[in-house]
């Protein structure tokens, strides 16, 4: 299907391992953050957020381990402190041609749910393999298998691919990935959670997060 294919061209290269260096508050409670008016959420006060030139490099980082262009760099990368990092947050824009709305979404979805998560496996499944290329590079595995959902976030409909990677810091360990793809008619908004499996504290924070996002 045309509509789950064109989102998800050449968007598999952004989920490489965050570089946050540790630019924190260290008051305590939770920061609320708004990301270009469109995705509103809360992160802890004491969590590390990316400044542009950070983000900036790892956008390069990402260009030069699967060898070609990344289209967007992030608007927002935060992440648990202090490292090695235990759950983490990337908000991406990215722009849509030709515009897919709200509407298109819905519609595609009510017309034949399982059509769209088909297109959207297959469109994984081709670009996915380019990512876990250059991933392996820095001796990052793919864990179990990835799966496909179409559910709300935010107040928004969201396609949704999950995954397990190894760690970066500890290759016994999995962290779970999930990319929230919403559209919102000229650009996309990407949001990538990401939380080490097996960790109270990690899932607790990630369910927190996830919670409280707000796209408009």
């Amino acid at each position: 299907m045309k509509t789950a294919r064109t989102t998800f061209f050449a968007l598999c290269f952004c989920l490489l391992t965050a570089v946050a260096l540790p630019v924190v508050a260290q008051t305590a409670g939770y920061t609320k953050l708004n990301v270009k008016g469109r995705v509103q959420l809360e992160i802890p006060s004491n969590w590390a957020i990316s400044d542009a030139e950070q983000r900036k490099r790892v956008k390069e980082l990402g260009e030069k381990l699967v060898g070609i262009p990344i289209q967007h760099t992030s608007s927002l990368a935060a992440q648990s402190y202090p490292a090695p990092s235990r759950t983490m947050v990337r908000v991406s824009f990215i722009p849509m041609e030709p515009p897919l709305t709200q509407t298109d979404v819905r519609q595609e979805v009510q017309a034949n749910k399982q059509q769209v998560l088909r297109d959207l496996a297959d469109t994984w499944r081709e670009e996915s393999p380019t990512m876990w290329a250059g991933l392996a590079k820095n001796g990052v595995k793919e864990v179990g298998r990835p799966s496909f959902a179409v559910e709300p976030i935010g107040g928004q409909t969201a396609l949704i691919i999950s995954y397990g990677r190894t760690s970066t810091a500890n290759p016994a360990e999995t962290m779970r990935v999930t990319q929230y793809h919403v559209l919102l008619g000229a650009e996309k908004a990407l949001i990538t959670l990401s939380y080490i499996e097996g960790d109270p504290q990690a899932t607790a924070a990630h369910n927190r997060l996830k919670s409280s996002i707000v796209i408009r």
